[in-house]
């Protein structure tokens, strides 16, 4: 039996044999707003649940049992049980320590003027099993997401309003995750973060300047959890289709240390062979956290080590291969990339005797890894091995193993100081960043026979250096009870230099570079009343070029290119509307980009991209969010974005095509039932509309639209819970991805057809 159906039946079998049994459903609320209270904690003995967003629970015990409830900022209630049903409520008090001291690159909803949107825990939780991060983020306004292997796991990419993440500032726990040289963001090596995620902030456009230097086309922050209510082991397993297979056990300490300390630790595994053939993926992750809390200091400190094994495959299926359900899921393994990255923070916030707030982050990344490849028939001279042999056997040709090795470590500080009246809020802070990464390529396994006794060769070697100094005021004032103006400037400083050693045929260039930028932005909120707000904006920021914009990298032999910065103005007029029941944002925007970085992949040499700078591009589009409670077992959650990006330069043969793999439209409708406290199901449909391979926008390469449908069930009895995921439910074959390589060559990236995953997790 596969291991998804076996689960599956478990489940099953553990649903029908709970329901046979008489339980007890509560709902928790607040004593004085008779509003719900979720994420509380309700114990009868070595029995618990947590109350959902909507305060209920569920609890298999006797009539007559005590049970307690318990959460931060309320007294601890108990009561014994004398009916199946009941309400509790309890009354909130004030704790030591309990001010939240908020960061100014957080956005608030009627007092930030940027779109944003938070993923919350009991989301994070509804929506995660296994998948990387990118397609969990894919539910919310404006994103959009991809996986090489089509089913989520490896190697996963996203986008915000059309800007690949190269060009989003992407934080854990306020750490800078952009790579210092390609900017790009490496979701695989972070395997199960949202295990730990308290929540995770996204801001669509340029946002909030504090993000630091790559917050270009929007931000992500995944914030961890450290501090828990209770001790917990948790021990999770969950297999589903393509044999994928999650486990983890996860400890909270709770109260066990003091009221002051909280400690938590996780190990996780993820395997998957992928939707696609030869793309099997192999992500480990070990978590650790330390919290200390008191009324004027905080200091939280998180560990995250992740180490990745995943064959990778560049070329997509051919378009006429793309609706076959065999070959588009072709593919061979040559490709395999293996990489571990450690990241360590230390937040730390301190309350001064003035009312002002000190918050410092502290971090130290390090990661090291290959990229391997066998490559059949190269010459020697490509390689530098008629360097070390005849000269006259320049065009002689080898098979070989080639892996290209990164070594490279950053450490950095962002300290900001805060001061906050009844009217004004001013921020002042900045980030000192070093990075260094050593690049080096070594050869071996060598088929020919004058290269019997070379073991291993190194062709290539260079590194590369970046200093970054970033600056920013915040100035927040309330100029009236109604209207909220602010202020924003960041001032950057990116000194850059890389340094080649010359062996064989390389030149051994050493290069620098300089970049100053100054980044403004102007805001305003009108809050109408408790419920209604509108804001509006106006920014501009630039952004340095990535190294493989300058050289060609990891390779003996490059010439120096030009690159020129890319320019942002940003446009932004957005409305927020707030009731008990009910949310919903709209916003519009207007982006106006000089030397936009346009990338696609090379078709010559596997895992390397080729640039173009466009002289004008407008990005612009309507953006929709909103949440209905309709009644307390139904809940209703969409977004709509509406987008057009297209080439706006006068003198170029593509003015008013749309960049490629940019949709015109994105939808996400989320519906929530639960008929009892213990049971939640949800239909989740999602929308992805039409997109273009290439500049000319030609209707034969195009990828359509498409529709997805995913449906969730989570049960909850007592300490074990149990979620089902059937995503792709109507099988339909989809197009993520497609790439021109020109001579009327087009390719194309499949998702998975319908798959499963079932997953349990028992919490002792």
């Amino acid at each position: 039996m596969k291991p998804q159906s076996f689960i599956l039946s478990i489940g099953l079998c553990i649903s029908v044999i709970f329901s046979q049994q008489v339980g007890i459903s509560g709902r928790v609320i607040d004593s004085i707003t008779k509003e719900a209270i979720a994420e509380a904690n309700v114990t009868a003995g070595e029995k618990g649940t947590t109350t959902d967003e909507n305060g209920n629970f569920f609890l298999n015990i006797p009539l007559g049992k005590e049970i307690t409830i318990i959460r931060i900022g309320y007294r601890v209630y108990r009561v014994n049980v004398l009916s199946e049903t009941m309400t509790i409520e309890i009354e909130s008090i004030v704790l030591p320590g309990d001010e939240v001291h908020v960061l100014a690159n957080r956005a608030i909803a009627g007092t930030t003027p940027s779109a944003f949107s938070t993923l919350t825990e009991p989301e994070i939780k509804t929506f995660f099993t296994h998948q990387d991060v990118p397609m969990v983020l894919a539910t919310e306004p404006g994103i959009y997401s991809y996986s090489e292997s089509g089913n989520g796991t490896g190697y996963s990419y996203v986008s915000i309003r059309g800007f690949d993440q190269s060009r989003i500032a992407v934080m854990i726990d306020n750490v800078p995750m952009n790579d210092n040289e390609s900017h790009q963001v490496y979701w695989v090596d972070h395997g199960d973060i949202l295990s730990d995620a308290e929540d995770v902030q996204i801001q669509r456009g340029i946002g909030n300047s504090l993000y630091g230097a790559a917050a270009f086309g929007g931000s992500i922050n995944v914030l961890s959890k450290v501090r828990s209510e209770e001790e917990d082991i948790i021990a999770s397993y969950g297999a589903g289709s393509y044999n994928t297979i999650k486990s983890s056990l996860k400890y909270t300490s709770g109260e066990r240390l003091g009221e002051n300390w909280s400690f938590s630790g996780r190990f996780s595994q993820i395997t998957s062979d992928g939707y696609r053939d030869d793309h099997a993926s192999i992500q480990r992750a070990v978590s650790l956290g330390a919290e200390y809390s008191e009324r004027n200091v905080s200091h939280k400190f998180t560990g995250l080590i992740g180490y990745e094994n995943t064959d990778l495959l560049w070329d997509g299926v051919y378009g006429e291969d793309i609706f076959d359900r065999d070959k588009r899921k072709a593919g061979s393994k040559n490709f395999t990339d293996d990489f571990l990255q450690q990241i360590y923070a230390l937040n730390s916030r301190f309350k001064l005797q003035n009312g002002s707030v000190f918050h410092n982050t502290a971090y130290l990344v390090l990661g090291s890894g290959y990229y391997e490849s066998n490559k059949s028939g190269v010459k020697f001279y490509d390689y530098n091995l008629d360097t070390i042999t005849d000269t006259s056997y320049a065009d002689s040709t080898t098979n070989l193993l080639r892996r290209k090795w990164l070594s490279n470590r950053y450490v950095g500080v962002i300290p900001q100081w805060t001061k906050q009246s009844e009217w004004y809020r001013l921020d002042i802070g900045g980030e000192i960043r070093y990075y260094a990464g050593d690049h080096y390529g070594n050869i071996s396994s060598f088929s020919h026979s004058l290269l019997n006794d070379v073991g291993e060769f190194t062709y290539y070697n260079y590194s590369g250096k970046k200093i970054s100094f970033t600056g920013f005021i915040h100035y927040l004032y309330h100029l009236s009870d109604e209207l909220i103006l602010s202020a924003e400037m960041q001032l950057v400083n990116h000194g850059w230099n890389m340094d080649q050693d010359k062996i064989g045929h390389a030149v051994g260039h050493q290069l620098s570079a300089n970049w100053v930028f100054a980044n403004p932005k102007l805001g305003g909120v009108y809050v109408f009343n408790e419920h209604l707000s509108l804001f509006g904006s106006i920014g501009q920021t630039r952004k340095e070029p990535a190294d493989a914009q300058i050289i060609n990298p990891d390779e003996w032999s490059f010439s120096i290119a030009g690159a020129y910065p890319e320019s942002v103005t940003d446009v932004e007029l957005g409305m927020n509307y707030t009731t008990e029941s009910l949310y919903a944002s709209l916003n519009l925007y207007v982006m106006d980009l000089e030397n936009e970085i346009i990338r696609k992949i090379k078709s010559e040499e596997e895992g390397t991209y080729e640039y173009t700078a466009v002289p004008k591009v407008i990005r612009k589009g309507l953006e929709f969010d909103f949440g209905w409670k309709a009644t307390k077992s139904i809940k209703f959650k969409g977004n709509f974005t509406s987008s057009r990006h297209e080439y706006s330069d006068n003198n170029s043969s593509v003015k008013g095509n749309l960049i490629p793999n940019s949709p015109d439209m994105l939808a996400n409708a989320t519906l929530y039932f639960r008929p009892l406290a213990s049971i939640e199901v949800f239909l989740h449909g999602q929308i992805v509309g039409k997109r273009f391979v290439d500049d000319s926008n030609t209707e034969g390469k195009s990828m359509a639209q498409y529709n997805l449908l995913n449906v969730g069930i989570n049960l909850a009895r007592g300490p074990l819970d149990i979620h089902i995921r059937l995503n792709n439910a109507l099988d339909d074959l989809i197009i993520t991805h497609g790439e021109d390589w020109g001579s009327g060559y087009v390719s194309y990236w499949p998702g998975a057809d319908r798959n499963l995953f079932v997953n349990l997790i028992y919490t002792y």
